[in-house]
């Protein structure tokens, strides 16, 4: 939680959930300058890495992963993944309209898992795909681009000329026909962790020098996790199989020699093919949020008991009868003939709700074959409840 110092702050009760930034514009402004909106970011962040946010996000994926089993079970030889790592930061949506501008995260709404959204996957297949369209491999050039030989339909080489299949028409005019392959989306296989980078702009709007510089901070996922891909073919497609193949090679082309997200000319986005030590890795991380998520479960049983030992012992403290020789000197040691009118006294205190426990152990007491001649005695006074003695 962010720390608030006006009634106006509190008023608008500003505050920063695990995974989405939510703050008022007027209160960011009356904190005033970047400071604020690094301390923001910051306690995301933080809020994020926490072993609870992990193990949380750990769950995420599992059920992530069993939704893309059942996928894959449903469209066969169509579905399609690619696997690769993360080799360095990722920024995604930074440019998105937000009250902290420049904040690079994209996540999913309802459970904060940092994802890839399909549409983004696309276009960046659509930009590679276009750059295969006029490359020239004989002497590493690439053809001059005009409004018209971007439109996939006049791609000229073969490999390009599924682009057009696979993307969908992108006519000025109004696009004719979609794409056959779907992309879904690309998702971590393992809780990232989130960091902070920033930007520090030289120049003012009109290209002079800033006489002080204010470095705008904003958030990036962490590199060195294996992200999966995943895209299908659309049912009743023709070389479906080709056009996955073709699909999952722009993607693994794209993405490992362009990047993908905010600032991939500056090296953010890019990723790799994984290695053996990659999946090590990536098996011992899931292998540490198991035990983790273990231990927290059996923690929460332990702090669990405790709490009920705790709630019971303040029980017993509240009853009036603290022990069972406290209960035996004040009500069982009155059940007989010479003491009996002793007992009256206790009846009110017997009848609260925290004495139940004993006042069923009054009543199995007076069901012995023992107190007969008491039970008969106590039929006759009005003072003691009925409901306590056996029918007789």
């Amino acid at each position: 939680m962010l720390a608030v110092t006006t009634p106006i702050e509190k008023a608008l009760k500003k505050r920063c959930d695990a995974w989405h930034l939510r703050l008022d514009k007027f209160s960011f402004e009356q904190r005033g300058g970047p400071e604020a909106k690094t301390q923001a970011l910051k306690t995301v962040r933080d809020c994020c890495n926490a072993q609870t946010s992990r193990v949380h996000l750990e769950a995420t994926i599992r059920r992530t992963l069993t939704w893309i089993s059942c996928m894959e079970r449903q469209h066969g030889d169509r579905f399609g993944s690619v696997e690769l790592v993360l080799d360095s930061r990722l920024l995604l949506h930074l440019g998105r309209a937000s009250v902290l501008e420049n904040v690079g995260l994209y996540a999913e709404r309802t459970t904060g898992l940092p994802l890839i959204p399909g549409t983004a996957l696309k276009g960046v297949v659509s930009t590679w795909a276009c750059w295969a369209a006029h490359f020239n491999p004989t002497d590493g050039s690439f053809r001059e681009f005009s409004q018209d030989s971007t439109q996939r339909h006049n791609f000229a080489n073969a490999e390009a000329l599924l682009a057009e299949r696979i993307l969908g028409n992108n006519d000025p005019d109004g696009s004719e026909q979609a794409g056959d392959v779907v992309f879904v989306s690309g998702f971590p296989l393992t809780a990232p962790k989130l960091g902070l980078d920033i930007v520090n702009p030289h120049y003012e709007a009109d290209g002079r020098d800033k006489q002080k510089l204010t470095p705008n901070a904003f958030l990036c996922v962490e590199p060195g996790i294996i992200w999966r891909f995943v895209y299908y073919v659309r049912v009743g497609t023709t070389d479906a199989v080709k056009l996955k193949e073709q699909t999952q090679t722009w993607i693994e082309e794209a993405l490992t020699q362009t990047g993908i997200g905010a600032k991939t000319a500056a090296g953010y986005g890019r990723f790799r093919r994984p290695t053996n030590e990659d999946r090590t890795a990536q098996e011992k991380r899931q292998h540490d949020v198991v035990a983790a998520q273990a231990k927290t479960a059996e923690q929460a049983k332990l702090d669990a008991a405790k709490a009920q030992q705790h709630d019971e012992a303040q029980a017993k403290m509240k009853q009036d009868y603290p022990n069972p020789a406290s209960f035996k000197n004040l009500v069982l040691n009155k059940l007989n003939p010479s003491q009996l009118e002793q007992l009256r006294s206790q009846i009110p205190t017997l009848q609260k709700p925290e004495n139940e426990s004993w006042r069923e152990e009054l009543k199995q007491r007076l069901a012995s074959p023992d107190y007969k001649d008491i039970r008969k005695r106590l039929r006759g006074k009005d003072w003691f409840p009925s409901d306590w003695l056996p029918p007789q």
